[in-house]
């Protein structure tokens, strides 16, 4: 669970690395528009823009460093359509730090996450 509770992802291993998928969020979630119903609106591929937002891979690639840090992996904005560079680390409180760069790892955003 993100520390702002608006976003929930399932981390798990595929073949030697880590990915992580939405289980739950609350951005654009009305009682209109249930959290099932949003989709991936702002996609630059037209063919997956209808595609759920809920289930949707956002982080992908990541591979153990050791030192509780995972690098080389990609993570995907639902909110600009955009992919970034991505890395991650489990600090010594057990959160785990997820940072969405460009190239330059000392210039990007970091979220945080707690185990739930």
């Amino acid at each position: 669970m993100s520390a702002e509770k608006n976003l929930a992802v399932e981390v798990y291993r595929v073949q030697g690395t880590y990915k992580a998928k939405i289980i739950y969020f609350t951005g654009g979630v009305t009682r209109d528009k249930p959290m099932e119903t949003i989709t991936d609106k702002k996609n630059p591929n037209p063919a997956l823009r209808e595609r759920k937002v809920l289930g949707l891979n956002v982080l992908e690639g990541l591979t153990y460093n050791g030192n509780n840090s995972w690098e080389n992996g990609t993570i995907y904005e639902v909110q600009s359509g955009k992919y970034w560079n991505a890395a991650a680390h489990l600090d010594t409180n057990g959160l785990l730090k997820v940072k969405g760069y460009w190239h330059v790892k000392l210039i990007g955003k970091t979220m945080v996450f707690r185990r739930m």
